[in-house]
C-alpha cells in the first residue's frame, strides 16, 4: 500500500484534485481508497436510525454493512493516525490517499498552491514529495501544474519520492610517466 497525503488550505482544490487522482488511478486498475478529515465534524446516523441508537445507547463503534458498502463509525477518534487507519481498514489497497491532514508526520505529501489562495510552500521538505502549483515555483521537489494528472500518478505509482537526476561517475586514468 501507498499512502500520500494532499495538503493545502479551503479552496485550493484538494478535492477536486483527488476525484481525479482516483479516477486515473482506477483507469490503471489500481485499488484506491480516500482518508477525508473533516475537521467540523460529519455524520451518518440519524436520529431514529438504529446506528444512532447504538450510539445513544453507548456504542463505541457500528459497522454499516449492505450488500454493496460498509461503513464503520468511531465515536473516540482521539489518537487515530492516518497510517493506522490506512493500514486497519485499507490495508489490502494499492493507494491511499488522504485529504489534509498536514501535521502526520510520517506521510509524503503533496502541497496544493494556488495563486491568490496559497503561494507559499509550508510543508516541511523532509515531508514533501511533490508540489502541485498553477504558478512557476522554485522548490527542490517534482513540480506539477493541477493538469498534469497522469503524470502525478505516474510520480505516485514510483513511490511519491523525488527522483534524483541521472549521473554518471567517470574514472580518471592516471596518465603514465
Amino acid at each position: 500500500m501507498k499512502i500520500v497525503a494532499v495538503v493545502g488550505p479551503s479552496g485550493v482544490g484538494k478535492s477536486s484534485l483527488i476525484e481525479r487522482l482516483v479516477a486515473e488511478l482506477k483507469k490503471r486498475r489500481r485499488s484506491v481508497a480516500v482518508i477525508k478529515h473533516c475537521s467540523q465534524g460529519f455524520s451518518l446516523d440519524y436520529p431514529g436510525k438504529d446506528s444512532w441508537r447504538f450510539r445513544e445507547a453507548g456504542a463505541d463503534g457500528v459497522a454499516l454493512v449492505s450488500p454493496r458498502e460498509t461503513a464503520v463509525l468511531q465515536w473516540s477518534s482521539a489518537g487515530a493516525e492516518d497510517v493506522r487507519l490506512a493500514s486497519s481498514f485499507f490495508g489490502p489497497m494499492d493507494f491511499v490517499i488522504v485529504e489534509g491532514r498536514r501535521p502526520a508526520p510520517r506521510i509524503p505529501k503533496l502541497e496544493l498552491l494556488r495563486k491568490g489562495v496559497a503561494e507559499r510552500v509550508s510543508t516541511p521538505l523532509a515531508e514533501l514529495a511533490a508540489v502541485v502549483a498553477d504558478f512557476d515555483v522554485v522548490v527542490s521537489r517534482p513540480l506539477f501544474h493541477f493538469r498534469q494528472v497522469k503524470e502525478i500518478v505516474d510520480f505516485l505509482e514510483l513511490g511519491a519520492r523525488p527522483r534524483r537526476p541521472a549521473c554518471r561517475v567517470r574514472s580518471r586514468k592516471k596518465k603514465e610517466s
